[in-house]
C-alpha cells in the first residue's frame, strides 16, 4: 500500500491512532518506522569496534608481519650464502682441478730413475687450516703454469713447479705457484729468486700426505707427512684445499682429493701399473736409515737421499 500522507513520530504516539488516520493508514506507517536491530548476542549493530578488539587485531597482524619479514630474511639470508658458497667452491675447484692435472702429468724419464733432479719433495709446515705445506715436481704440460707462463719458454718441455699458498701483493692468502725450467739454467740459479704467481684468492691453507710405500696395501692406504725419497715420486697423493668461511665464525670450507701418480712405479724401476711392492719398502727404509741414522725420519722432509738407487 502507497503512503501518501507524511507524519512526523511525535504523531505516532503509543496511545492510539492519531487523529484524522484512518486504520489502515496508521497500520502502514507503523510497520515502515525502523527500529535498531539487535544482533544475535543482544548486542546493537550499530555500534563499532571496542578498544580491546582493536588492540588484538593490531597485535596479530604485527606478529604476521614480523613473521612474513623473518621468513623472508632467512631465506635471503640462505641464498646470499649458497651464491657466495657457490663462487668459492668456483674458486676452489679451479685450483683443485689445476693441481690434480699437475700432479698426474709428473714427469720421470726412463734415463733418470733414481735422480733428485726429476723427483719430489715436500716442506711439511703442520695440518691447520691456516698453514701450508710446499711440494715441488718435475712435470709436463700447461697444467698450473698456463700457456703463456712468464717464466717458462714451453710449457710442454720439462719443468719443475712448486705449489705453496703465500700472501700476494695486497696481504691476502692465494694460491701461488713458482716455475722453472730444468735446462738452461745458470750455476748460480735460486728457485728462490723467481718471484711467485698467484693464480687464485680465498685459499688460506694447504696441507699434501703421500702413501706411505713402506706400509702394507692390502688393507688400506696409509699416509705420511713427510717424504724421504726425494728421487721418486710417490704413488698417491692426498691434497688439501682450506678457503676463507662464509661468516667469519665459522670453519674454513675443505677440498679434499686423492690422486694417483701415473709414472710413480717407473720411479721405483717399476711398470707403470704396478703398486709398492716390498723391494720398494726395503729400498726406502733403508735410504732412511742411512741419510739419519737412528731415526726413520728428518726434519723439513726436504733431506736428499743418497742418489744411487738399489732398488732396479
Amino acid at each position: 500500500m502507497f503512503i501518501t500522507r507524511m507524519k512526523t513520530m511525535s504523531e505516532l504516539r503509543p496511545r492510539g491512532r492519531p487523529l484524522g488516520w484512518t486504520g489502515s493508514e496508521y497500520r502502514t506507517a507503523k510497520a515502515c518506522v525502523t527500529f535498531p536491530l539487535a544482533s544475535a548476542g543482544g548486542r546493537d549493530r550499530t555500534r563499532g569496534f571496542t578498544l580491546l578488539e582493536v588492540l588484538v587485531a593490531v597485535t596479530i597482524l604485527a606478529a604476521i608481519t614480523g613473521i612474513t619479514l623473518m621468513a623472508f630474511q632467512v631465506v635471503s639470508t640462505a641464498w646470499r650464502k649458497g651464491m657466495m658458497l657457490s663462487d668459492s667452491l668456483h674458486h676452489g675447484d679451479f685450483v683443485m682441478d689445476q693441481l690434480v692435472l699437475g700432479l698426474r702429468s709428473a714427469y720421470m724419464p726412463d734415463s733418470a730413475v733414481g735422480q733428485e733432479k726429476y723427483g719430489f719433495s715436500i716442506e711439511d709446515n703442520g695440518e691447520s687450516p691456516s698453514s701450508s705445506d710446499m711440494v715441488t715436481w718435475v712435470k709436463l704440460g700447461a697444467a698450473l703454469v698456463g700457456r703463456d707462463s712468464r717464466d717458462l719458454e714451453n710449457p710442454e718441455a720439462p719443468h719443475r713447479v712448486e705449489f705453496f699458498v703465500g700472501e700476494d701483493e695486497e696481504g691476502e692468502a692465494a694460491a701461488a705457484i713458482r716455475a722453472w725450467s730444468l735446462l738452461g739454467q745458470p750455476e748460480d740459479f735460486d728457485p728462490e729468486d723467481i718471484e711467485p704467481r698467484f693464480i687464485a684468492r680465498r685459499i688460506v691453507g694447504f696441507n699434501c700426505r703421500m702413501q706411505d710405500p713402506e706400509a702394507d696395501m692390502e688393507e688400506k692406504i696409509e699416509w705420511i707427512d713427510e717424504w724421504e725419497d726425494t728421487n721418486r715420486l710417490p704413488y698417491s697423493v692426498e691434497v688439501t684445499l682450506w678457503m676463507n668461511p662464509i661468516d667469519e665464525d665459522e670453519d674454513p670450507i675443505e677440498l679434499k682429493r686423492v690422486v694417483q701418480v701415473p709414472l710413480a712405479p717407473l720411479s721405483w724401476g717399476r711398470s707403470t701399473s704396478a703398486q709398492p711392492s716390498k723391494s720398494d719398502k726395503d729400498s726406502s727404509r733403508e735410504r732412511k736409515l742411512k741419510s739419519n741414522p737412528g731415526s726413520g725420519s728428518s726434519s723439513g722432509g726436504n733431506a736428499a737421499p743418497p742418489a744411487v738407487d738399489k732398488a732396479k
